[in-house]
């Protein structure tokens, strides 16, 4: 039997009981690094409270090893004074000062260095997608136009991410205490994030700071403001606002965000340039207290080497529709998969990716009746999805926003799907209409409407090439405009840094 650790705290009555009645005799948590794990006394809990007779934790990190558990009393024990320790650290972070030295007042990089000092705790867990993406690229970028880039993060990073910088380095583990909630993981590996960060900058003293946002983080303000570097905020939203609208609410979560306010503030004020990925994520970051003077939008973008040319398509009788996403609520996947309802019989679909609510999409598909038209592929390499989206006929981007405000998103498949050089069919939804040109770089439809998005995806099949002139100014567009190393030189235009001649060969990688 394989369960979600999560779901037996979550209902820990009913997770005893399936046990005893499929007479389970042993219990392993799966942990991918141990040491650094989240929710480490409460996992240990359940498992110490789980009806059999063997219990331990796997560490899934080369080689692998095999770690126990414990009796009831002494994990019960243990995960009190862990309880107590998290607490302490809690309740220090929402009623302590938040400030840090003097922020340099100039703003301006010390000369003659050519190193960049990159924050991102959460890299760890980031998987692929869009945030892996969007770091990789933009740290790739200052590499391209000649900066080298060390990279601080709080566990093994992802290998798109490793290979887009010069070093890497990992904060050590935090103690078991400071792990018991992912929040005061998060609090803790403040300070070890910026020990470690101090650490690298002695060795390679940087010109500037740079950081992605993210909840409860201010490592990044802190090391800016020792070093008397300027501080560039990577910000793709309020992680305060994600906080509170995108997952479950308790009284505990709402003391996290009061804690969080605190730090997003404070970390937005002390950014000399905070790099909003759309005007409506630029709003939110004024509204937190950002200096609108230190805002600038800078979008995301496309890894143009990645990217396959797009080879001439053969005539065939149908079609088959691309879509790429992690199934958000923000993805328009239900419309994605309702459009076929309204589209003949030979069109289908092939959906790249996963997600949790992939199952319900599934089970509505086979409701409508279009179970056979869609093909599920799953979460994929990163070239093997790029290669499934180039041999589709139309690629879909049917983005849809219900939540409060303006659409703040800028989806990095926009940029990757006009670089395919395929015709695009795209929800007409603040950056993405304004990036993309209807009937010129692609169809725009109704956010939201199956049968606009249809409709769109009938406009570019009836063109006589089957919209494959679309597809290539798509392409020319994101080629010319929208590559990372552009997005990169608006950050330095904005800091007055030059680019660099290139570097040497990198030799070094942590």
């Amino acid at each position: 039997m394989v369960m979600a650790a999560s779901d037996a705290i979550r209902n820990l009555g009913g997770y005893r009981a399936q046990l005893r009645r499929q007479d389970v005799s042993g219990v392993a948590l799966l942990s991918k690094d141990a040491a650094r794990r989240t929710f480490a006394g409460p996992y240990d809990l359940v498992l110490a409270l789980a009806p059999v007779r063997e219990r331990c934790v796997i560490d899934a990190r080369p080689p692998g090893r095999t770690l126990p558990v414990g009796g009831t009393g002494p994990v019960v024990a243990r995960c009190a004074r862990d309880a107590a320790t998290a607490g302490r650290l809690l309740v220090r972070g929402l009623t302590s000062q938040v400030e840090g030295p003097p922020k340099n007042p100039s703003g301006t990089a010390p000369a003659g260095r050519s190193w960049i000092l990159a924050l991102w705790r959460d890299a760890p867990d980031a998987g692929a997608g869009g945030a892996v993406s969007h770091v990789a690229g933009i740290l790739g970028g200052f590499r391209q136009l000649g900066w080298r880039v060390a990279l601080v993060t709080n566990g093994s990073p992802p290998e798109p991410l490793r290979a887009a910088v010069d070093v890497v380095e990992m904060a050590a583990p935090l103690p078991r205490g400071s792990r018991f909630t992912r929040e005061s993981a998060w609090v803790a590996a403040n300070d070890e994030m910026c020990r470690t960060a101090l650490d690298v900058a002695r060795r390679m003293p940087p010109a500037f700071v740079y950081e992605r946002n993210a909840f409860l983080t201010r490592a990044g303000a802190d090391v800016s403001r020792r070093l008397g570097t300027p501080f560039v905020l990577e910000w793709n939203a309020s992680a305060v606002w994600e906080h509170r609208h995108w997952y479950r609410q308790s009284p505990a979560k709402k003391f996290f965000a009061a804690l969080g306010e605190r730090y997003e503030r404070y970390t937005t004020r002390s950014a000399d340039v905070v790099a909003a990925v759309s005007r409506g994520a630029a709003t939110m970051a004024t509204d937190v207290g950002a200096d609108p003077a230190s805002i600038a939008v800078v979008a995301n973008a496309v890894d143009a080497a990645d990217v396959p040319e797009p080879a001439p398509k053969d005539p065939r009788p149908g079609a088959l529709l691309g879509w790429a996403g992690s199934f958000g609520h923000w993805h328009g996947v239900e419309a994605a998969i309702e459009c076929l309802c309204h589209l003949p019989r030979d069109v289908e679909l092939v959906m790249v990716g996963d997600g949790e609510r992939r199952e319900a999409c599934e089970q509505m598909a086979a409701r409508l009746g279009l179970g056979g038209r869609i093909t599920w592929t799953g979460s994929l390499p990163r070239a093997e999805a790029l290669r499934v989206l180039s041999g589709c006929d139309v690629l879909l981007s049917p983005h849809v926003w219900k939540g409060d405000g303006a659409f703040f998103g800028s989806p990095t498949k926009v940029f990757e799907y006009m670089a395919l050089g395929r015709p695009i069919v795209a929800s007409r939804l603040e950056q993405i209409g304004e990036i993309l040109v209807d009937a010129v770089t692609a169809m725009l439809t109704q956010p939201g409407d199956p049968k606009s998005l249809a409709a769109g995806v009938t406009r570019a099949l009836e063109l006589p090439d089957r919209g494959a002139a679309m597809g290539l100014e798509a392409r020319r567009q994101a080629l010319a405009e929208h590559t990372w190393d552009k997005r990169a030189a608006q950050i330095l235009s904005k800091l007055s840094l030059p680019s660099l001649p290139a570097p040497r060969p990198v030799l070094e990688r942590g």
